[in-house]
C-alpha cells in the first residue's frame, strides 16, 4: 500500500504510487484507448497530472484509486477526441430491442460493437463491468456526481441500459452481416 506522505511533491515520493497503481491504470486505459503507445502516453499524462494536483487531493471524496482513475478517464476521453479514432453513429434505440445479446455473439463481435460506441459510453462499459466499480465511483470518476448522489447513481443506471440497448442493437447488425 502507498504509505509515503500523499502530498509530497518530491519525484522519489510519488514513485511507489505509480508502480502500485500503474498496471491497474494502464489495464483501464488500454481496453479504450487500444494502441499500446498512445495508452502508455495517458497514463503518463494521467500520472504527471496527479504529481501537479497532489495538493487537489482529497482522501474524503474518494480513495487514491478512485482519484488516479478519475484523471485517467478524462485524459482518455481528451486523447479518443482529439484523434477523433471513433465515429460516433447515432443509434436509436425503439421498443423492439431484444433483451438478450444475439446467442451467436463472439467475444470479436463485442469488442467490435463496443468500438463503435462513443468514448464516455465505452469508458462507463469499462469501469462498471469490467472493473466493477460501484456507481458511487463511477460518479466520482466521470466527474458527474452533484449534491444528489442517489439521482446521479439512478441516471447513470438508466444510461449503462441505455447503452445495453445500443450494443443489442450493434450486435444484432453484425450478426446479419
Amino acid at each position: 500500500m502507498y504509505k509515503t506522505q500523499i502530498h509530497s511533491r518530491r519525484v522519489e515520493d510519488f514513485e511507489p504510487m505509480v508502480n502500485q497503481y500503474g498496471p491497474a491504470l494502464m489495464a483501464f486505459v488500454g481496453r479504450i484507448v487500444t494502441i499500446q503507445e498512445d495508452a502508455e502516453d495517458v497514463v503518463q499524462e494521467a500520472f504527471v497530472t496527479a504529481y501537479e494536483h497532489l495538493n487537489d487531493y482529497a482522501p474524503e471524496k474518494a480513495s487514491l484509486k478512485t482519484w488516479l482513475y478519475r484523471i485517467a478517464y478524462h485524459k482518455a476521453l481528451h486523447h479518443l477526441r482529439r484523434r477523433k479514432r471513433l465515429l460516433e453513429m447515432p443509434i436509436v434505440v425503439g421498443e423492439d430491442v431484444p433483451d438478450e445479446l444475439p446467442d451467436t455473439t463472439t467475444v470479436e463481435q463485442l469488442d467490435e460493437a463496443i468500438q463503435e460506441l462513443p468514448p464516455e459510453d465505452q469508458m462507463l462499459l469499462q469501469l462498471y463491468y469490467f472493473d466493477q466499480r460501484p456507481l458511487k465511483e463511477i460518479a466520482y470518476i466521470t466527474g458527474t456526481a452533484s449534491d444528489s448522489l442517489n439521482r446521479e447513481v439512478s441516471r447513470l443506471s438508466s444510461q449503462l441500459h441505455r447503452i445495453r440497448q445500443r450494443l443489442r442493437i450493434i450486435l444484432t447488425r453484425l450478426n446479419d452481416e
